[in-house]
């Protein structure tokens, strides 16, 4: 591999924007192009932001030396970063720099520095539009009511009604009751006693008896409610890594900060289970962030020695391969597999 080129933020980190840095190159730095390819599809992406199977060369102009290296730069913008990094988590990029007017090329792979950010992003280095500035509303006028005068109402004493004119005859005095009814008053009074004796009785009994007693309605619906939240699946088991969208089970899984053999278990799974989205950014987000041990792992996926055909990563792939060895040595310079197996596998 004879260049090497890299994807740098800016000293003012703009999302979007970035520098397309070529170290190694060997010739005139001006009327360069190149040609990106997914090293997962093996399409070339295109204007636009769009991917196909014809390669296509984009120009690299304003290319300018770097201070104290060997490197060559020039800005990129969003239609190289935005696709670059959307994809970024499931493939890696081969880079193929041509001066075809000299008839020289040399090729690479891309290595996007994580502090890069796309255009979607957003970040302090966008200006935000103000919104208009709506005036407050004004305040409302309190009307106050006259006071309301109480007016009490006269009451009219009742007319004088006239005494009944006195009776101009004697009462009459009532007939002496005859000796067969004289039980008769009694009984109905021991009658009406027991009766009411009676009613007494049911009232008091039933007032005693406590009305059933409902739940309230907010804990009826409070119970079912709880289920949910103790059936929620941990992060980075295969319960959670099959109930959420892929980026938002890797976000979760590391923010966990598994070690290294717990990752690699995840990765496992992932892979028996045909998540294979999951497993190449589990993948390289940690060997892309310096864990040798999960960098050494996904070298071995397309490392045509180790390599195990699979789902998710179904041929070897040497210059993937020598991608991840050279990553390593970045971290490690002294790894003698990475540094012969890259010695091998390079273009």
């Amino acid at each position: 591999m004879g260049i090497r080129v890299d994807v740098l933020p800016l000293d003012v980190n703009t999302p979007g924007h970035g520098l397309l840095r070529i170290t190694g190159w060997e010739g005139a730095s001006e009327g360069l192009q190149c040609s990106l390819q997914s090293s997962q599809t093996h399409d070339f992406l295109h204007e636009g932001k769009r991917w196909g199977n014809i390669a296509h060369w984009f120009r690299l102009d304003s290319l300018v030396a770097v201070e104290g290296t060997e490197a060559i730069e020039t800005r990129i913008g969003p239609d190289l970063i935005d696709p670059l990094l959307e994809a970024s988590g499931t493939a890696n990029f081969r880079i193929e720099v041509s001066h075809p007017e000299q008839g020289q090329s040399d090729m690479g792979m891309v290595r996007i520095n994580p502090a890069v950010i796309g255009s979607a992003s957003g970040g302090p280095a966008l200006e935000q539009p103000v919104a208009p500035v709506t005036p407050p509303p004004p305040a409302p006028v309190e009307v106050v009511a006259p006071p309301v005068e109480t007016v009490e109402p006269v009451v009219e004493a009742p007319a004088p009604q006239p005494e009944p004119a006195s009776a101009s005859y004697a009462p009459v005095a009532p007939a002496p009751a005859k000796s067969g009814n004289r039980w008769l008053l009694p009984l109905i009074l021991l009658i009406l006693i027991a009766a009411a004796a009676a009613a007494a009785w049911w009232w008091f009994t039933q007032r005693q008896q406590p009305a059933p007693v409902e739940p309230p309605a907010a804990e009826q619906q409070a119970a079912p409610a709880a289920e949910p939240a103790s059936a929620a699946a941990a992060p980075c088991t295969l319960e959670s890594m099959q109930g959420q969208a892929e980026l938002a089970f890797v976000q979760s899984c590391i923010q966990q900060a598994p070690d290294s053999a717990k990752l690699l278990d995840v990765i496992k799974t992932a892979k028996a289970n045909n998540h294979c989205g999951v497993a190449q950014r589990l993948y390289a987000n940690r060997a892309q962030g310096g864990d040798v041990q999960i960098a050494m792992a996904y070298a071995h996926e397309y490392d045509p020695k180790y390599h195990q055909a699979s789902e998710c990563f179904k041929a070897p792939d040497n210059a993937t391969a020598a991608y991840w060895y050279e990553t390593i040595l970045g971290f490690d310079e002294n790894n003698a597999e990475a540094k012969a197996r890259f010695e091998e596998l390079k273009p």
